[in-house]
């Protein structure tokens, strides 16, 4: 493993230039820029995918496109639009490249998190840089090191999978601290870390989720907070920001399908694909040679047909689901043990949806989606990567599911 600094150019880089903030933008208006991006997005997939990154012109797209606006407040130039406007963006774009909608969405969703913090915090962050965002990893890391000092702390530790660190000048991470070592969340301006250039994966390979580490940085008070009060801290913040629904969601909230919904979407775009390309479309007949046209077949047809039914129906799964916890939240009605379970399962059911899908077409395609640079197979790949992460558990989230209804 090698340390870097720099892996590409840092989001304050790419936002020179760019107004303060985006124009404001309607929820349609930020879905049909997603749209607008998703034949874009196909073109590079493939470099995206070799080069273990999004390129940093392509992540100018996303900023100037008002992604990473979503889930800001208005205060800050954002568009304060709900989880269900952001779980469908995201699939927009996994239609294009899994990799660059999974960075998106995890910057998009990371907003929230921010919210928790004070409102020192807040304008450090955003002040001076609206599209300023934040990367990192949530998950406790008992080997880091946070010790107490004069306001505030120092902390030692690495953390892998933060996705979108690439692009972004804030990094967050849990680690133990106080006398019970209880989990802590730490932000962490970019410079103050170093990227690990781990990441060497089979699918996903595009999102640069490296691991990040810090020596002894000093972390101030006002960007500290124990892990187990983010939902309270959250609660505390709403008066900062009155209209802003999303902050009304559970955190962290199932309808947003910040994972599941770019599953979805790369599905989808097989799905796409193969349609665009079945017609010309040819594979060896038998070990003796020959060729069949794939349109021809009614296995072929058959199965498609089962895919691209599998792959709509987790579509509308997740578009009536996010709606539902965005529903709640413009209501301000906080989500029952019975709703917060169904989101777990519907977002690992449509993960699981979509790997069932891609891999029907993946079977179809032949030898040829072997190759790494086929779209089928980066598709699959992609997929079956996502449908590991720890929230899209199946068997985890069905437990939960099934608790929730007895």
């Amino acid at each position: 493993m090698s340390s870097i600094t720099s892996i590409p150019t840092a989001a304050s880089e790419l936002s020179a230039g760019l107004p303060w903030a985006p124009a404001p933008m309607s929820a349609d208006d930020v879905l049909a820029a997603a749209e607008r991006l998703v034949p874009v997005l196909r073109e590079r997939a493939a470099q995206t995918d070799r080069e273990r990154r999004v390129a940093p012109e392509t992540f100018r797209l996303i900023q100037e496109a008002g992604v990473l606006h979503i889930l800001k407040p208005k205060e800050y130039g954002g568009f304060e639009l709900t989880e269900h406007d952001h779980a469908k963006v995201a699939m927009t774009l996994a239609r294009g490249c899994a990799s660059t909608a999974w960075v998106a969405s995890i910057l998009s969703s990371d907003n929230v998190a921010i919210v928790a913090y004070p409102q020192e915090t807040q304008d450090e962050i955003w002040g001076s840089n609206t599209y300023a965002t934040l990367a990192g990893n949530t998950n406790l890391n008992p080997k880091a090191k946070a010790e107490r000092v004069s306001g505030g702390y120092r902390l030692t530790g690495s953390w892998g999978f933060c996705s979108g660190s690439d692009f972004s000048e804030w990094l967050i991470f849990n680690a133990p601290a106080g006398e019970n070592g209880e989990g802590h969340m730490f932000l962490v301006p970019r410079e103050d870390t170093v990227t690990v250039d781990d990441w060497f994966p089979t699918g996903l390979r595009g999102t640069g989720s490296r691991t990040m580490a810090v020596e002894d940085v000093f972390v101030p008070d006002h960007r500290v907070q124990a892990t187990k009060d983010t939902v309270e801290k959250i609660k505390e913040r709403r008066k900062l920001h009155p209209t802003f629904d999303a902050m009304y969601a559970p955190w962290p909230s199932p309808g947003k399908f910040p994972f599941a919904s770019v599953g979805v979407g790369a599905a989808l775009g097989a799905v796409e694909h193969f349609a665009e390309t079945a017609g010309s479309s040819t594979r060896v007949a038998g070990a003796l040679g020959g060729t069949v046209k794939l349109a021809e077949q009614e296995y072929v047809a058959t199965e498609f047909a089962e895919a691209s039914g599998e792959a709509e129906m987790a579509r509308l799964m997740v578009e009536a689901s996010s709606a539902r916890f965005s529903q709640l939240a413009r209501q301000r009605q906080t989500p029952t043990e019975q709703d917060l379970g169904r989101g777990l399962r519907d977002n690992a059911l449509v993960t699981r949806m979509a790997l069932r899908s891609v891999s029907r077409i993946f079977s179809l395609v032949g030898a040829k989606a072997g190759f790494s640079d086929h779209p089928i197979s980066r598709a699959k790949r992609d997929v079956e990567m996502m449908s590991h992460h720890v929230t899209l558990n199946w068997r985890q989230n069905a437990m939960t599911y099934m608790a929730s209804r007895m």
